[in-house]
């Protein structure tokens, strides 16, 4: 599934031009997901270029990767199919005798996103329900079959501002949790956007952690993200860091 990034990123300079009012929210980058569906019969391409994530503890440092992909597919103006998985993955461990490398592919995903039309612009919501596809080999992949239901609130604030709320619950063979994520989103100049969020988790979706970051529309159908996660116990993990670029078709 994935392309080399010089030709991903050329198809999308080929694409036909569009109004930037007409492009979608993508889901990339943060915690949560926007608010909004791409629209009907057309689609979107999501593409971590890769995420990666590093965590020290008790004389072990654990390195890990992934090429995550996200195909979204727009059933009807208000839903959408989604299509996941880690399309390449790494892992790297050292420490206490320790010498792990691993490379290859990873699980992935399917859900289902439902954004209804509002009478208010000011206040959006999405929820979204998934599963895992378990089609990845330990230790990249195969954590079993999981659930879970997300639900995301966006408020708009003057000034080219929003307040949003994202909470998902996760059930299954890997155990169940809850996870929540309040975020500010804030407009840098036209094509520039950036926000700070915040994670908090239970069970198996432990988290404390806080981050931050930017988006740029380089064209109206692709944009550029960079995004970095600090955990903030020694439970959870140390950094998070992603790269990643999005495009939308019709």
């Amino acid at each position: 599934m994935n392309l080399p990034i010089p030709l991903f990123v050329a198809l999308a300079l080929a694409a036909p031009c569009a109004h930037a009012d007409d492009a979608p929210e993508f889901d990339r980058p943060g915690i949560g997901f926007s608010t909004s569906t791409i629209g009907k019969q057309v689609w979107a391409w999501e593409q971590g270029l890769p995420d990666a994530s590093r965590d020290r503890s008790g004389g072990v440092t654990v390195t890990q990767w992934i090429a995550d992909t996200l195909l979204r597919y727009g059933v009807a103006d208000t839903l959408e199919l989604q299509l996941g998985a880690d399309s390449w993955a790494g892992l790297r461990v050292r420490g206490a005798g320790l010498h792990v490398d691993e490379k290859g592919g990873g699980d992935g995903s399917v859900a289902l996103k439902w954004a209804p039309a509002l009478a208010s612009d000011q206040l959006t919501f999405a929820l979204k329900a998934g599963a895992t596809l378990p089609w990845g080999r330990a230790p990249l992949g195969d954590g079993g079959h999981d659930y879970d239901l997300g639900i995301s609130v966006a408020w708009a604030l003057p000034g080219d501002t929003s307040f949003a709320l994202y909470a998902d619950r996760q059930w299954g063979d890997g155990g169940k949790g809850w996870l929540f994520s309040p975020s500010y989103s804030f407009t840098l100049a036209d094509d520039v956007s950036a926000y700070v969020e915040a994670g908090y988790g239970t069970g198996a979706q432990y988290m404390r952690a806080a981050g931050a970051g930017v988006s740029w529309m380089l064209r109206p159908r692709l944009q550029l993200d960079a995004s970095v996660l600090r955990g903030l116990d020694a439970d959870t993990t140390d950094w998070q860091d992603g790269l990643g670029v999005s495009i939308y078709f019709d």
